[in-house]
């Protein structure tokens, strides 16, 4: 089971004779004939043997490479290709996180942008949250702004009236109506004064600080409900009118 030099082994055709293929003890008389069978039998025996040794040691050799690798174990692919899945199921956790994390992250700067943009609604149906959304805006530099819904302010009635103390004055009174279910801003009051063919002659718009009571806290705005009486005195600067149209107006 090991490589050798067969030439190493080669011996004299003389010395043959020493080969001794037979069992006969060495007292035994042996012919001359049948000894020379035996040696010539013995000789080519060995040179078959000498030749066979002399192909494999060539093909050892010089015909065949040797397998000087080491036999990697069966086991080894196992455990590569299990060290292979819990580097993929690690990875695989790792990407699932950032993808929580980010849609996460994802989602806040949507709420986040949600409030901001619908802060005056959100204070209209909560207002248990108005003050937390005024405190933000003073940080960041906004506003919580009333509803302007033009269409629940409604003019109950109106009045022109001359002011018989004081000629070349005229009393306007109306009463305003908030109907819907939450506060508002306070309108506009659009008076507009017409002459005998009902064309407008004379034109004004009147800002809440300027019909509205000395004490009214403009800031809170039209309660919900609420009834708000109106009384302005109006001189026309020497223009006859004889009618006039209120509106109210954002």
């Amino acid at each position: 089971m090991h490589v050798f030099d067969a030439k190493a082994q080669f011996v004299a055709v003389s010395s043959a004779a020493d080969f001794s293929f037979n069992t006969a003890p060495e007292s035994a008389a042996i012919p001359e004939q049948t000894t020379t069978a035996l040696t010539s039998s013995g000789l080519s025996e060995f040179e078959k043997l000498t030749d066979n040794k002399q192909s494999l040691a060539a093909d050892a050799i010089g015909g065949s490479k040797i397998n000087t690798q080491p036999e990697k174990p069966s086991y080894f692919d196992d455990a590569v290709s299990k060290s292979k899945l819990l580097t993929n199921k690690t990875t695989g956790k790792k990407r699932r996180l950032l993808w929580v994390i980010g849609s996460v992250f994802l989602l806040l700067i949507i709420v986040m942008q949600s409030i901001y943009f619908l802060r005056n609604q959100i204070a209209i149906h909560y207002p248990a949250v108005k003050p937390y959304l005024v405190n933000a805006c003073l940080k960041l530099s906004c506003t919580i702004s009333l509803p302007k819904q033009i269409e629940f302010i409604v003019i109950d009635d109106s009045d022109m009236q001359e002011d018989e103390q004081h000629p070349g004055v005229m009393q306007l009174s109306s009463n305003l109506i908030n109907k819907s279910a939450y506060n508002q801003t306070y309108p506009n009051l659009e008076l507009t004064l017409t002459d005998t063919d009902d064309k407008p002659v004379l034109r004004r718009i009147f800002k809440p600080a300027e019909y509205l009571p000395a004490n009214t806290n403009i800031v809170e705005g039209f309660n919900a409900g609420a009834e708000l009486r109106i009384k302005l005195a109006i001189t026309t600067q020497n223009i006859a009118v004889s009618g006039y149209r209120l509106f109210v107006t954002y």
